[in-house]
């Protein structure tokens, strides 16, 4: 099983953001993640940084780790732009790039201020969950030149993660993506259980998105992902606050 780093953005310097992947590129890390948030005020910060910017400057600092973003919201971002924006990042980083969708946040959850900030009205989780399985489509038709033409540069399709918290958005990413993330909730060992059984394409990859605990030790990962054969573990990050841990993980490797 992998362990990937995601980094938070908010209130984040981009030199601690760089410290803590280039420390992951030096370590046994799947990849390295920035999340899609352009307000701080989702967790009280004073600030967020740009995934797609972070995620270039990354990209020069680094040679061996993947990078993605975790997860783009495809409320606030067009297909046309998402795709843009990641094969951008092919080019910095040709082979290592994976691209992160979500339908976005709930309506009169603490992350649909950002949807208000820029006028997007949330609908209900299915009507969000048909603009992310449009999406999906209109990604895959602009990577093969079907549509909107004149937008990547030729180089493969990265794999597509869905970032979900239900069931029936990991329905949507069975279908339509080459994997899973998905969240920590009470539902986790249930929607494990699940996947377990159902029948998944060939090479679809599951993976869990956890929060590092201050102190515990980042190379361990949990028993009850081991058991139920996920493939990566995420963990989110604070850059600042838990450069050491990274560094330690990438000494014990070294």
């Amino acid at each position: 099983m992998l362990t990937d780093l995601v980094i938070n953005p908010f209130g984040a310097h981009l030199a601690d953001m760089l410290a803590v992947a280039k420390a992951a590129d030096a370590a046994d890390v799947g990849a390295v993640w920035v999340t899609d948030h352009f307000s701080g005020n989702v967790v009280g910060a004073p600030w967020s940084r740009d995934p797609f910017v972070c995620l270039g400057a990354i990209a020069a600092v680094t040679q061996h780790v993947d990078l993605g973003v975790l997860v783009a919201n495809v409320t606030n971002r067009h297909a046309v732009q998402l795709a843009s924006g990641i094969n951008s990042l092919q080019s910095l980083a040709p082979g290592r790039v994976r691209l992160g969708v979500g339908s976005g946040a709930a309506p009169d959850s603490r992350f649909s201020v950002e949807h208000d900030m820029v006028g997007k009205q949330l609908g209900d989780l299915a009507t969000r969950q048909a603009m992310l399985t449009d999406t999906i489509g209109q990604l895959r038709r602009i990577w093969s030149a079907d549509e909107f033409d004149a937008v990547t540069d030729g180089a493969p399709m990265p794999p597509v993660i869905v970032g979900a918290s239900s069931w029936a958005t990991i329905e949507v990413a069975i279908e339509l993506a080459d994997g899973v993330n998905i969240r920590r909730t009470a539902r986790l060992a249930d929607q494990l259980e699940r996947l377990a059984a159902a029948d998944l394409p060939d090479d679809f990859e599951v993976s869990v998105l956890d929060f590092f605990t201050p102190g515990a030790d980042l190379g361990a990962t949990p028993s009850d992902l081991i058991e139920a054969g996920v493939d990566r573990h995420i963990v989110t990050m604070w850059p600042g606050r838990d450069l050491a841990a990274v560094e330690g993980l990438a000494a014990r490797i070294l």
